[in-house]
């Protein structure tokens, strides 16, 4: 049986259990790839870039016409977790940017996009989704729910997230933002 062959309510169950058999699935579950697995170890985007992105740099039309053709090409399904995705009200696919970080020059590179379900999302962006939590926007149990989803996926291939060398490196000011061969600043 494959995470991507599941019923809703059989993936709801797995994503609550995070025991060592889900983790075992996982791990036998051929479909799943490891470097999209990878995908949830990005680190949080530093505050400098927070509104430096390609969506806002392309624009509108062009950022809605990626994210179709990264719909199709996920073919409904999680290119992370491999869920399907039913495309109704609170239940869609998201287009999330791949970055590799340099810690010493201060620079997030952008390296591709991958079509994402919400929950694998907010694992990555985990600030924001600590956000919501303390706005009353999400419940505990939805914050809990999506923190064990990616913390099983990334414990059944041996991964963990990418962690800033120390705070100061984080909020420095100085990060740009490395898209299409241009660096971007906020500042």
């Amino acid at each position: 049986m494959t995470v991507g062959k599941l019923r809703l309510k059989d993936i709801l169950k797995l994503e609550k259990e995070c025991t060592a058999t889900f983790l075992r699935r996982i791990k036998m579950d051929e479909q799943l790839d490891i470097n999209m697995i990878k995908v949830l170890t990005q680190p949080p985007v530093p505050p400098a870039v927070h509104y430096v992105n390609p969506r806002t740099i392309m624009g509108q039309f062009e950022w809605d016409k990626l994210k179709r053709q990264y719909r199709l090409l996920a073919d409904n399904h999680c290119m992370i977790c491999q869920r399907y995705v039913s495309h109704t009200a609170g239940d869609w696919l998201e287009l999330h940017e791949q970055y590799e970080y340099d810690f010493i020059n201060l620079t997030q590179t952008l390296t591709g996009y991958v079509s994402i379900c919400h929950k694998c999302h907010m694992y990555i962006h985990t600030g924001f989704l600590e956000l919501q939590l303390q706005r009353g926007d999400i419940s505990l149990e939805k914050y809990q729910q999506v923190i064990a989803k990616g913390e099983a996926l990334l414990q059944a291939f041996g991964l963990q997230k990418i962690m800033y060398p120390n705070e100061a490196c984080f909020y420095d000011p100085e990060w740009k933002l490395s898209f299409d061969g241009k660096l971007y600043q906020s500042h």
